[in-house]
């Protein structure tokens, strides 16, 4: 209804206009929130399981998938392997996957990778919770955690764009879309 009258006004087209607003998608239990004004990401530091260190900003102009799990959390052990196809897959997409471990040392994450044989998978490490941290932390992280698993979503320009609470399955096609959706934004 708005694209039209916006049409009417001399604006662009319906079929023309971009719209601002991201697709829905849900899951049973969730639905991605959306974060308005979104906030630079691009700075935050991650540790890989082999301890090298990269920023957020080396994935700019693609969208992240930031996902964070634990080998403690039983709905995470389901979204995995979902995480490891579409990491899989995302090479030939605008987007890219971010798996980020909360365990407290990178060799109980791989050995978990490991168990539950997800071969080439790569994931991150947040020990010391300087990246994302609970309702109970008492230091503010730059991810906030409401559950687990939590993934959020970082547009293409480094922003943080929104957040879901809970396992899903990010290749389905409303996952798709509101990834590629932040690939463009």
């Amino acid at each position: 209804m708005l694209g039209s009258a916006a049409g009417a006004f001399g604006g662009l087209p319906p079929a023309e206009a971009a719209d601002p607003y991201p697709p829905p998608f849900s899951t049973p239990h969730a639905q991605f929130t959306v974060l308005d004004p979104r906030e630079e990401a691009g700075h935050i530091s991650l540790r890989d399981l082999e301890g090298r260190r990269r920023t957020l900003a080396t994935y700019r102009g693609k969208a992240v998938l930031l996902a964070f799990w634990a080998s403690w959390c039983p709905p995470c052990r389901r979204e995995l392997p979902i995480l490891h196809r579409l990491q899989n897959q995302a090479k030939s997409e605008p987007f890219t996957v971010v798996p980020v471990s909360l365990d407290r040392d990178a060799g109980t994450a791989a050995a978990y990778i490991r168990r539950l044989k997800l071969d080439g998978f790569s994931s991150f490490i947040d020990t010391g919770g300087e990246v994302a941290s609970g309702p109970k932390s008492k230091v503010a992280t730059p991810f906030p955690l409401y559950g687990m698993p939590m993934s959020y979503v970082i547009d293409a320009r480094g922003r943080s764009g929104g957040y879901l609470t809970g396992e899903a399955d990010w290749s389905a096609p409303e996952a798709l879309a509101l990834l590629r959706f932040y690939a463009r934004s």
